[in-house]
């Protein structure tokens, strides 16, 4: 996938419309976890009252500092901190939890969820992106190259968040059609020597461009086959959204459970 830097530049295009279709017109505040070099926080802080991304690696906030001021956002800030206490920045209207679990083993996946359901003020929308396993999880050990990676399936994440009652489901589903066809064209049709020619540049560029312009009514349409498609064809991974309300606060819980 890094190699073909324009399916990179789809994926990233389909989960901005997403996320600003849930951002709309109220100028929400916003907490980005896991917002590395900043590539969804800036997209969407335009649109927003307040945005605060947060990440363990200081080099990525600094990129993403660095892009903020360069491009005159003034309405965001990053900050470093862990997925293994509290946030302690106040509640927020839309949490973003965009390819982080996949990075984290199951106990701490748990614990990092809860922590983002804590910043969410009640009735604010928590939504989740991972790289899904089609049949069973696929764990890629840490090497030289490469951090861990877990590869969970749809139906694990969705028990997370139905392990938490104060989250309700609104939505779930691919990010995008799964099979993306130009992608499939570029690494399994096109013999690599002619990969890069300009012809073939624009010939898939274009061909972008129309998934992108169709993929909600594919989805919408023929989203029902997309699961037996990849069975059929042994594909081992999805992209995986799930969108989820908070219907309760902290301290109407406390109270039901005795505290």
């Amino acid at each position: 996938m890094a190699e073909h830097g324009r399916y990179v530049e789809y994926i990233h295009s389909q989960e901005r419309q997403r996320l600003l279709s849930l951002v709309g017109k109220a100028a929400p505040r916003v907490l980005d976890v896991g917002c590395g070099v900043g590539r969804i926080a800036l997209e969407i802080a335009p649109r927003c009252r307040e945005l605060i991304g947060i990440d363990i690696a200081e080099s990525l906030l600094e990129r993403a500092r660095t892009s903020a001021r360069s491009s005159g956002i003034t309405n965001v800030s990053f900050q470093n901190r862990g997925l293994d206490a509290p946030f302690g920045l106040g509640t927020f209207d839309l949490v973003v939890f965009s390819g982080v679990l996949n990075c984290l083993d199951d106990g701490d996946a748990e614990s990092a969820l809860r922590y983002c359901v804590d910043s969410l003020a009640v009735g604010g929308t928590l939504y989740i992106r991972n790289n899904c396993a089609v049949r069973q999880r696929i764990e890629l050990p840490e090497d030289d190259e490469a951090p861990p990676f877990i590869h969970r399936t749809s139906q694990e994440y969705l028990a997370m968040v139905g392990g938490i009652p104060s989250l309700t489901l609104r939505r779930e589903g691919y990010l995008f059609p799964p099979l993306c066809v130009p992608n499939i064209v570029y690494y399994h049709a096109i013999p690599k020597f002619l990969r890069n020619r300009q012809p073939v540049r624009s010939l898939l560029d274009a061909w972008f461009r129309l998934e992108a312009l169709t993929a909600e009514a594919r989805l919408r349409w023929l989203g029902p086959a997309y699961g037996a498609a990849l069975l059929a064809i042994r594909k081992p991974t999805f992209f995986h959204v799930i969108e989820a309300t908070r219907t309760a606060d902290p301290a109407g819980e406390s109270r039901l459970n005795g505290g």
